[in-house]
This record gives C-alpha cells, structure tokens and sequence, in this order.
C-alpha cells in the first residue's frame, strides 16, 4: 500500500543540493538508473565470461540517443535478474535524461488513483478475513463479536440476527457494525434523544446499578437531626441513577430513541426545574439564559425576578461527587434588565464596602490616640511614685 511513496521516495534519492538547484527545485530521476549500471559492472565479468544459456532472453529498445539491451541471466545462487546493457561507449557521456514533472502537479492525480485502490484492496480484504478461532480474540475484534464478549452497556442491534457470520462454540457470530451502545433513559436526553414512551417497558439490557462507596468512620441514625420531609428527600436522592426498585438499570438502544431537542420556554412560562430545584445547563431550554455573575442572584431575589440556579455539573472522583452549581437561570427577556441592576448594585457594594473600611481605620486610629493620651496621662500622674 506504500508504493506510490516509494516510488516517490526512489525519485528524489540520489540528488544533490546543486541538481535541485539547477532543475528548479526537481529532483532528476537517475537514482534507478545508476543502480542498474552498478549491477551491470558486476555481471558484465560474468557475461563475457561464459556463453548464453537457453534461459538468456535478449530486448532492444532504441531511443533517440543510443541503444539498451536488457538481459535476464542467472546469477551465482542461480536466480534469475534483470541487466541493461549499454550498446553505447561507456567513455562517451550520456545526455541529461529529462526533467521529471513537478511533484504535486502530474502526479497528483496518480496519487489519488493508488488512494483509491488501496481503499478497495482494505475492504475485499476485510470483507475476506477469517473468524478469530479464540473468545479472547473476539473481545476487542474490528469485525466480529460474540454475545458473551459485549461489555456493559453494549447490545446488538434487532436486525443484527440477519447477518449472522457463523457459529463459535455455540454462540452467534455477528458483525461489529451492529454493536452500539445502550444508556439509560436520562442520558439520552444529553444526546439529543428521547426514549419513546412505548418503549419504556421494553429495555434492551438490564444491568445491575453501580453501588456507592459504604462511608467508613460515624453513620448516623436516619432519624437522627432531620424532620419527616428532610428524611423524604434523603429517600429519594439515595436513589439517583436507579431506575428499577431492585436497584437495576434499565439500558435502552439508539433504536428506540427519537431526535429531541427541549421545549421553547416564552415570556409567561415557569422555569422548569428538576427534582433537586435547579436547571441542568446541558438541557438548557431555549429561550433561557444562563448568567454567571458575583451575586446575581441576590439582584434577582431583590428585583422579584423568577430564576432557578444553574447545575453546570458533579465535580470529584469515585462515588464522591459533588454538584457544581455557578450563576442562575433566567428569562431571556430579563437579562438586560438584570445586567444594569448588577451594575448598579455592585457599584453601591463598593461604595458600602468603602464606607465601612473607612469607618474600620477610624475606630483603629481612634483606639491608638486614645491608648497613647491614657499612656501620657498615667506617666505624668504617677511618675514621681
């Protein structure tokens, strides 16, 4: 599959600093031709020594400037090879073979045609490569897979039992085209997807839930400091990522999606928030904004603007992950508002803030003169004692 750039590569072996300079920046194309004239010096010994052997095939090509002769012979391990011989003298130089076309203007088309070919030689290939005749094989195999080498959350797709490959120690073979990968109905929506709602009851793959971590140290009682509706909602954010009441996945193809994008949210509209009263960045809807701004959410609660906080992500590793919750959520039709409103209240802040430092340097210098004067006070009183 390397040809073309070996034949490129043959091209410009060879040449020196001053042949690329003389040729404009070409390379002249005598590397093959010199190597046949030092094989030619080697077997020329040979071939005046002995005489022709039925083997020997002889062919003159005649051009404008002398005669070549091409001439297959054996060698001494008795392969056959390829000389040229020149009929011409070998004291009389040789003319300057021509220039060969720039590189990237003749050849570009060339290059596309060895391209092409390649491809098609990689897929006959493919389309005849052999089974793996081990499971081991068939785990990370481009081709072919077997059910029991699927991983989590991989699944074949319905019609995968139309191109069965062939059978390996009982399985099915199938092709790895058909292999996709199966999420919960949540993540879809990450995706740009939607679960249809018939499809709900037919998971393609149940899997058991990933566990958290069990907190080593102090457990405290579940009733312990907490009301009934704080234990309520401890209840239902201990089951985050389980959809099942036995604490199983339940994992849905790309088939059984749809395309889906949220819903416009107008002027009049709540704020859709979750179960945890905030909104997910990455389901943003359209026609909210997402601000990230020092306090804006005390200008909103002032100015009695609808907002919900904004849930950017989880932050941590392992099963201690945190969410990341920065800026608010608003109606598009607000933020200009809300803008000059932050504006002004952080204007005011600074003044405030500078009131209050200035106010904190008199009180501190206030305590010093004081110290001081009671210190003078008390050095003169009682000095003579």
């Amino acid at each position: 599959r390397y040809s073309n750039k070996w034949s490129l590569a043959l091209r410009l072996r060879g040449a020196t600093a001053k042949d690329i300079s003389t040729l404009g920046g070409r390379c002249a194309n005598v590397w093959w031709a010199e190597t046949i004239k030092k094989a030619n010096r080697h077997f020329g010994k040979q071939r005046g020594q002995k005489a022709s052997t039925p083997h020997e095939t002889t062919k003159t090509r005649k051009t404008k400037s002398t005669p070549s002769t091409y001439v297959v012979e054996k060698n001494k391990s008795g392969k056959e090879v390829l000389v040229i011989d020149d009929l011409s003298d070998e004291h009389t130089p040789s003319p300057p073979p021509p220039p060969p076309p720039k590189i990237g203007e003749n050849n570009a088309s060339d290059h596309d045609d060895v391209d092409g070919i390649e491809e098609d030689e990689l897929i006959a290939s493919r389309e005849s490569e052999s089974i793996p005749t081990s499971k081991t094989a068939f785990k990370n195999h481009p081709l072919f897979v077997i059910p029991s080498t699927l991983k989590h959350k991989e699944v074949l797709s319905p019609d995968s039992k139309n191109r069965i490959c062939g059978i390996f120690k009982g399985e099915m073979v199938y092709k790895r085209a058909d292999v996709s990968k199966a999420l919960v109905a949540k993540k879809w929506l990450y995706k740009g997807r939607k679960v249809r709602h018939e499809e709900m009851t037919k998971p393609a793959k149940i899997v058991k839930a990933r566990q958290k971590p069990t907190k080593i140290g102090f457990q405290a009682i579940a009733s312990y400091g907490v009301t009934k509706s704080d234990q309520a909602d401890t209840i239902i954010t201990s089951g985050i990522g389980c959809e099942d009441d036995d604490g199983n996945s339940r994992l849905y193809g790309v088939w059984q999606t749809n395309e889906w994008a949220p819903r416009t949210i107008g002027p009049d509209d709540n704020i859709p928030v979750n179960e945890y009263k905030n909104v997910e960045l990455a389901l943003l809807n359209p026609g909210l904004i997402h601000l990230r701004l020092h306090r804006i959410a005390t200008v909103a609660k002032t100015l009695g603007i609808p907002y919900a906080p904004c849930l950017l992500g989880f932050e941590g590793h392992g099963g201690n992950l945190t969410p990341t919750i920065r800026g608010i959520v608003v109606h598009q039709h607000n933020v200009d508002m809300l803008h000059e409103a932050h504006t002004e209240w952080e204007s005011q802040t600074v003044e405030i803030e500078y009131r209050k430092r200035q106010e904190l340097i008199h009180r501190r210098w206030r305590r010093i003169v004081i110290g001081i004067m009671t210190k003078e006070r008390l050095e003169r009183e009682y000095a003579k004692d």
